[in-house]
């Protein structure tokens, strides 16, 4: 089992463990409860880690990557980010992931649990292409502060040019004579900023950060109450609602798309989908009907005909009531309407719900 830089320090402040996708991470520390007010009203500090993070370097590290993703790499100003998927030749996902430039690198990180690690799966393709992958999976940590009040505690910590980041933003700063890199990223619909540092400076910025505990409600947050606040935002997750079965346009990641750039792996799949309007399957909210939270996979059912799957059930704490993310035939999306869960115990009642259940909130 791997385990992440900062696992003595989270074994210090007494965290759950829990098993994801080869990795040892926290599940939560003091309560569930606590750590969701967190990145509600304060700020969640999350460890990262476990993503594979990697580094692109070499002459023709962009043309070569914008043909593996669905993202224009090709016209990503340095300085920026974007979200972009790999798929396989018949369209399906092989994983998410985020692009970084730099004036002479493009950064990645991508979620744990893929069939293949992607710096691997990638190097497959390099062939004559004079570009190489470094994978800095080990060597780096993933930090990120989610919650209203991130911006100030990051900003005691780095300085205050950290304010003026706009979302997708990417940035170098100095912390202990180490380099920094900043992105303002929203994980679960709140504002936030992830930290890509070496590994040896991780426990160090944590603790720093932590120092803000009381000025800016700075908790320790696990992966149970981040997985809370993003079902409420209706935020897929590799290992949850995507896998290697799904078309990204199923799980309504138009925005990891471009549509007017060159060829890519998979581009035959989207544009004939783009030529026939639309997917016969999409990504749905559902309010769950009962106390009984569906399992993943179960199928969902309507007039007797299978017509989708739940992916996510939990209790929102927001609401007050379960709802659950899943896949559901297109023409059954409209909200109100009424399909059943096909659990062990006998069948939960699911309502269509729109999208996100609670609203973002960030800039």
């Amino acid at each position: 089992m791997k385990r992440t830089p900062l696992a003595p320090l989270h074994e210090a402040r007494g965290a759950q463990w829990m098993e994801h996708h080869g990795w040892e991470i926290p599940a939560c520390y003091s309560g569930v409860d606590q750590e969701y007010q967190a990145l509600q009203e304060g700020v969640g500090l999350i460890d990262l880690s476990h993503r594979g993070k990697f580094r692109v370097t070499g002459r023709d590290r962009r043309t070569w990557l914008h043909g593996q993703v669905t993202q224009d790499v090709n016209g990503l100003p340095e300085g920026r980010g974007a979200y972009a998927t790999i798929m396989n030749p018949q369209g399906r996902m092989v994983s998410d992931l985020r692009l970084f430039a730099l004036e002479d690198a493009l950064i990645a990180d991508c979620p744990a649990g893929t069939a293949t690690p992607i710096p691997e799966y990638l190097d497959r393709y390099l062939i004559m292409e004079r570009a190489e992958i470094e994978d800095l999976t080990q060597e780096w940590a993933l930090l990120s502060l989610q919650g209203p009040q991130s911006v100030m505690a990051l900003a005691a910590v780095l300085g205050e040019g950290v304010t003026r980041l706009s979302l997708w933003d990417f940035a170098a700063e100095c912390y202990q004579n180490e380099t920094v890199y900043v992105t303002r990223a929203a994980h679960c619909g709140e504002d936030g900023f992830d930290l890509f540092l070496p590994a040896s400076r991780a426990a160090s910025l944590w603790a720093a950060l932590c120092q803000h505990r009381r000025e800016f409600a700075v908790h320790s947050v696990g992966w149970h109450a981040l997985n809370l606040r993003r079902v409420e935002a209706g935020i897929p997750w590799w290992g949850e609602e995507l896998d290697a079965t799904i078309v990204p346009l199923e799980a309504r990641l138009e925005h990891a798309i471009s549509y007017t750039k060159g060829c890519y792996v998979g581009q035959e799949i989207i544009a004939r989908i783009d030529a026939r309007g639309h997917v016969n399957n999409l990504l749905a909210g559902f309010f769950v009907h009962g106390e009984t939270l569906p399992e993943r996979g179960v199928e969902i059912h309507h007039d007797g005909k299978r017509v989708g799957r739940v992916s996510t059930a939990v209790q929102s704490p927001r609401l007050q009531r379960p709802v659950a993310l899943g896949y559901l035939r297109r023409e059954l999306q409209d909200a109100g309407t009424r399909v059943q869960a096909v659990a062990p115990g006998g069948p939960v009642e699911l309502e269509v719900a729109p999208l996100p259940f609670v609203p973002n909130d960030y800039p």
